[in-house]
């Protein structure tokens, strides 16, 4: 009974079959495909059900149907299609091109976006990387997705610190223990500039400087290399390990 203004975003296949239209990001019940936030993998979702959680005080009478309250935000749940588990979104409504708390502007069809999801993307670990680590590196992505992109850019910075300390380096400051590192060769020379950035970027967070804000892009971006540098440090030496040992 809750899809009636919904916006059926398909497109369709040579046998008349719903096709999602193409999305990189994550999924919703508007583009039900995309990475799924458990499993990783590009996948199409199943929506399994729905709830309103937010009501805008109205009522709706769908002709031929049980009147019902109106609302603005829902949550989803969908069933991904490669690991057969449910992920949960938190939607908001949208009319036209635009959230419909900023207005109706130019009308157009309802649909409704994600907006939050569960399980966080970005936090099924390894069990090859450091529990400490990893504990550091949640919470910077907990920060991401509660759109705090200075509180990401420090845990990142204390994620990469960690990172040092479990090498050895615990003495000195930041800057310091990542040029040692780097001569010991346990960091390349492109991947310790990258990890340099993130050190500045995280300094830059810790103190006011309007000057130098940090935003959701340039946390993302962090975000996902420091995942790739756990990768590489942690993850493929512990396949490889147990791949001799096969």
């Amino acid at each position: 009974m809750f899809d009636i203004f919904k916006k059926s975003n398909v497109v369709k296949g040579t046998r008349n079959e719903d096709l999602p239209m193409t999305h990189d990001g994550l999924p919703d019940s508007y583009r039900p495909n995309g990475l799924c936030p458990r499993c990783g993998k590009q996948s199409s979702f199943e929506i399994i059900g729905e709830l309103p959680v937010t009501f805008s005080g109205g009522i709706v009478h769908p002709s031929g149907g049980k009147p019902y309250r109106s609302y603005s935000d829902k949550v989803t749940c969908l069933l991904c299609r490669h690991c057969s588990q449910g992920v949960v979104v938190v939607e908001e409504e949208w009319i036209g091109n635009q959230p419909s708390r900023l207005g109706y502007g130019k009308g157009g069809e309802i649909s409704f976006r994600g907006v939050s999801w569960w399980p966080l993307p970005h936090s099924n670990f390894s069990k090859d990387i450091p529990d400490e680590i990893k504990g550091i590196f949640s919470e910077a992505v907990t920060t991401y997705y509660a759109k705090a992109p200075r509180a990401t850019a420090v845990m990142l910075r204390r994620t990469v610190e960690a990172i040092t300390v479990h090498f050895g380096e615990d003495k000195g400051n930041l800057a310091n223990r990542l040029k040692i590192l780097g001569e010991k060769n346990i960091l390349q020379p492109s991947l310790a500039d990258w990890v340099k950035e993130i050190r500045l970027i995280g300094n830059q967070s810790a103190h006011y400087d309007p000057a130098n804000e940090v935003n959701l892009e340039d946390a993302k971006q962090l975000m996902e290399f420091v995942e790739e540098l756990m990768k590489y440090l942690f993850i493929l030496p512990a396949e490889l390990n147990r791949h001799r040992n096969i």
